[in-house]
């Protein structure tokens, strides 16, 4: 009996200390900052206020939300923020403009500011693209370019195939008594 703990808890304790290297235990450590985070739906979520804090709008900062996965943009949402209701909403139009591009494409998009709100669309437009240079900077450390998937994909893999060697292994010492 010992020995089948054995053979069954030796593959075990393989895949724990081989799950750090498919890459989510480097990555939960790097998103828990402020800038950074991933939603249930496994969306990368890249916050500006950290990163513009010096980009300012007519009453002041304008920080967004970049939703990314699959190494698109999902879509980008407005954070709180001190500028006039109504000229914010003229200037917030902008914000779709990036929606459903590749992070590399929009990164370097050029998007004209909303007249009568120029000094608003300017820095929103200005947080949208420092959030994505950031993106693009990190994007192996991120994941942004790829699915996050794959690194379970991976890990899925090796516990089946050490499930299999487990279960090979005992017939094998079955058959042997």
């Amino acid at each position: 009996m010992k020995q089948y703990l054995k053979h069954l808890l030796l593959p075990l304790l393989a895949i724990l200390m081989a799950w750090p290297l498919t890459g989510n235990a480097a990555n939960n450590s790097l998103l828990k900052n402020d800038t950074v985070r991933h939603d249930n739906n496994g969306n990368l979520i890249i916050n500006t206020t950290p990163l513009c804090k010096d980009v300012i709008g007519f009453n002041g900062t304008t920080p967004v939300e970049i939703y990314i996965k699959n190494g698109k943009v999902q879509k980008v949402v407005a954070l709180a923020n001190e500028e006039t209701p109504s000229f914010f909403q003229r200037a917030a139009v902008i914000l779709k403009s990036w929606d459903g591009k590749k992070v590399s494409e929009a990164a370097t998009m050029k998007v004209d500011a909303i007249s009568g709100a120029t000094y608003t669309s300017n820095a929103l437009i200005q947080n949208v693209q420092t959030g994505l240079k950031y993106a693009q900077k990190n994007a192996k450390r991120l994941g942004v370019t790829s699915s996050s998937f794959y690194p379970v994909l991976i890990t899925a893999l090796v516990i089946a195939l050490a499930l299999g060697i487990v279960y090979y292994l005992l017939r094998r010492f079955k058959k042997n008594r």
